[in-house]
């Protein structure tokens, strides 16, 4: 029976003892929250940092919106700290925060983009580290995303790239090739700074340097181009910008691209125009005429019929470049009749039945290349001369038989 009560008054003590020191917790847990709110009220975010980190111990972990108080402390005064050293200190201190707040189950994905921000000005960067969280984010956040967490996500790949070594280099170098156009598109659609752009473009300089590093990649890109067509030519697009702004524009790794394009779009004036670029000579003037075919763009047509022109002129094809030369319209009108001066002086020597005749073709291509705005004499100087006009009892008309016009040899 005694035993029984020692027993009875031992479980007592012991109760009370621990309800006790329970409420000595709480009101722990209780003053150290209510410190880090005066400290809040007093602007004193440090202060209000301190007692939080004291009510984490205190409380035996937090709550969501205590857990919001704690890292919103730390960031005000990360904000305001202008001492890169102790800043540092406070960048530290949130990202040890957050490891403990998604131990406890309380982190939020939507602080990730910051998270690897970070990471990147913490005492003890981590590229690959904060690489998982920008990507995460980026994905999630899609053009909300802040263009400064551009800019640090490209970044973290280039810091992983430079210490990586052999496969993994490449395959990162493949990475910071595609994150390039990705993070472009962003960058436009977004209406970002060019600022932003140059930032990207920069740190891809520094990884592709020339043709021999970029062209070695085009065969797999164009492999895992996008089964969607949409996609698959905007892929391209973006890759043919930069193989131009590298110089490749006249390699085949270029053509390549174009010819998958086509294959996608056979009607793209766009590819059409960037597959001429690879075509030598008058090898170019069928895509010349179906461009001309499938535009309604007048400054583009008079360009291509110029161009044209001049192919067929270069070509030997004499006729079909008078033609086409005649034809050409607004800024191209003078050196369309220009190139077809030329020719008809090529073919002046085998148009006609006599020598006289024959001359009488260099008044005509005088005459076209003063329309054209440009000197007629050196034409003139091989026309017919005033005594072989006499000769000939001076006419007055002569049909010149290539071209169906008449001149006047003697007037």
């Amino acid at each position: 029976m005694k035993f029984g009560k020692l027993l009875l008054v031992g479980a007592t003590a012991f109760l009370t003892f621990t309800a006790s020191a329970q409420d000595d917790a709480k009101r722990e847990c209780d003053r150290m929250r209510f410190l880090a709110g005066e400290g809040v009220k007093a602007n004193d975010y440090k202060k209000a940092t301190l007692y939080y980190h004291k009510a984490e111990i205190a409380c035996g972990g937090f709550d969501k919106a205590n857990w919001d108080r704690l890292l919103g402390s730390i960031k005000y005064v990360i904000n305001e700290e202008t001492d890169e050293g102790i800043k540092k200190l406070y960048i530290d201190s949130v990202l040890h925060a957050y490891v403990r707040q998604e131990t406890a189950g309380f982190y939020e994905e939507g602080y990730d983009l910051e998270r690897g921000m970070y990471i990147m000005q913490s005492s003890a960067p981590d590229a690959a580290l904060a690489d998982k969280f920008f990507r995460r984010g980026i994905k999630a956040a899609g053009l909300e995303t802040h263009e400064a967490y551009v800019v640090y996500a490209y970044y973290a790949t280039y810091l992983m790239y430079t210490a990586a070594e052999g496969d993994e280099q490449v395959a990162l170098k493949k990475r910071m090739i595609s994150d390039y156009f990705e993070y472009s598109e962003m960058v436009a659609k977004a209406g970002m700074t060019p600022l932003t752009q140059e930032s990207l473009t920069t740190y891809l300089d520094y990884v592709v340097q020339s043709c021999d590093e970029l062209l070695p990649e085009i065969e797999g890109y164009i492999t895992n181009l996008p089964e969607d067509k949409d996609a698959a030519i905007q892929a391209i697009e973006r890759m043919l910008g930069l193989l131009d702004a590298k110089g490749c524009n006249d390699s085949d790794e270029h053509l390549a691209l174009v010819n998958a394009w086509l294959e996608r779009d056979p009607n793209s004036i766009s590819a059409l125009l960037a597959k001429l670029d690879h075509m030598p000579g008058s090898k170019a003037i069928p895509i010349i005429d179906d461009i001309i075919s499938k535009t309604d763009d007048p400054e583009m047509i008079a360009e291509l019929q110029y161009k044209k022109a001049y192919l067929q002129y270069n070509a030997g094809r004499y006729k079909a470049a008078y033609g086409t030369g005649k034809s050409c319209t607004g800024k191209y009108k003078s050196d369309g009749l220009s190139i077809a001066a030329k020719c008809v002086a090529a073919m002046a020597m085998s148009c006609g039945d006599s020598t006289f005749e024959r001359k009488c073709n260099y008044i005509y291509a005088a005459q076209l290349a003063e329309r054209a705005g440009k000197s007629g004499a050196g034409y003139r100087a091989k026309a017919p001369t005033s005594s072989e006009c006499f000769n000939e009892n001076s006419p007055k008309a002569v049909t010149l038989s290539c071209w169906g016009v008449t001149v006047n040899p003697c007037p």
